[in-house]
């Protein structure tokens, strides 16, 4: 931990410091009176958790993310609940140097069955760590079920994406499922199947799911079996999703509701140019496949990209379509990935939910 000074000699504000990240300074307080100790970042956890868990208690088959980095003022480290296990990742060389004590704070605090380290993101190589997945408590249960707006979901916490479950869809998952019901829907870059399996409990005419990863697509399966869903009541396509959406098109397939959740495609402002051909791309397909008034809900996790920029890409890709297209929402992460104003890139999640001509 470092102090940081202006170019008068005032103080700034105090800060972890790493030689080798881009990110040199990732800064904690700015009250020079303020004490950086044990107790200083375990009053800063504390808060965060009760902010979700105001009786700082896990509850079975909830999943809340409980700790959101420099949104919660600290910098480098995510916490994520699952049920009664915890998902921690470690990011920045400053979190790094206190990981014993976040990990024996977090066991104190929750009593969770077991704590799982999940540091591999690549972030940490730009800040000269190595990548480290081993449970710090407890044991790996294998499957962990949680229960999201009524649907039911099971999660690897060891081998899914990102921590285990895309926490800041919840509430869009709900809200997009609003449009579905007697709908056909097509749920691009699926995954585990979250907004089609809200879809069908909204009541569907048909699903379609898409997405390129074969065990992405194993882990849908046993979703649809956990809500009472046999995969031959709906339709699975494994394959690139851009050229899925060609070959449905050659197909003369159409849908009235299309999700588009991709992956992050700028995860830097260098590859800006690429993402934004790429989000042109599929959002140009998805019009062409829509009915008449049908409803395209598409989503960018870019945090390179902002939503003015986001919502110029799909202006370009509605004039090539030759359709004309109304915003009927404008939607954000879920409220447990707060935005905070001092710290804009937190507002990373951007979505529309989209009215096609």
């Amino acid at each position: 931990m470092v102090r940081v000074f202006d170019d008068t000699g005032q103080f700034v504000a105090y800060a972890h410091y790493s030689q080798k990240s881009k990110i040199a300074l990732r800064l904690l307080a700015w009250n020079e009176s303020e004490v950086i100790d044990v107790d200083w970042y375990l009053h800063r956890i504390a808060q965060s958790i009760q902010l979700r868990l105001p009786k700082s208690k896990l509850k079975p088959k909830q999943a809340t993310r409980l700790v959101y980095s420099e949104s919660d003022r600290l910098p480098g480290l995510i916490v994520d609940a699952f049920g009664t296990y915890l998902v921690v990742q470690i990011l920045s060389a400053g979190m790094e140097r206190v990981r014993d004590m976040i990990f024996d704070h977090l066991t104190q605090l929750l009593k969770p069955d077991g704590i799982l380290e999940l540091s591999d993101a690549e972030v940490r190589k730009l800040e000269g760590l190595e990548s480290r997945v081993v449970w710090q408590t407890g044991a790996d249960p294998g499957e962990t079920v949680i229960v999201e707006n009524g649907v039911t979901f099971t999660l690897n916490l060891t081998e899914g994406q990102k921590t285990g479950f895309y926490l800041d869809q919840t509430r869009n998952r709900a809200t997009v499922a609003s449009y579905t019901k007697d709908k056909d829907v097509l749920d691009a870059f699926c995954y585990s199947g979250g907004f089609g399996l809200h879809a069908l409990k909204a009541g569907a005419k048909s699903v379609r799911f898409l997405d390129n990863s074969q065990s992405a697509l194993e882990i849908l399966k046993n979703n649809l079996s956990l809500n009472g869903v046999s995969p031959d009541e709906v339709s699975i396509d494994q394959g690139d999703v851009f050229q899925a959406l060609r070959k449905y098109r050659d197909a003369a397939r159409s849908f009235d509701v299309i999700i588009l959740d991709p992956p992050k495609f700028a995860p830097t402002h260098a590859s800006l140019n690429h993402a934004s051909r790429a989000y042109k791309d599929i959002n140009l397909w998805a019009m062409k496949l829509l009915r008449p008034d049908g409803i395209l809900a598409t989503f960018s996790c870019s945090g390179a990209l902002d939503q003015e920029s986001f919502l110029r890409i799909i202006q370009y890709a509605a004039m090539d379509a030759g359709r004309d297209v109304q915003i009927l929402e404008r939607l954000s992460q879920a409220p447990d990935h707060p935005v905070r104003l001092a710290f804009p890139e937190s507002d990373y999640l951007k979505g529309f939910i989209l009215r096609i001509r």
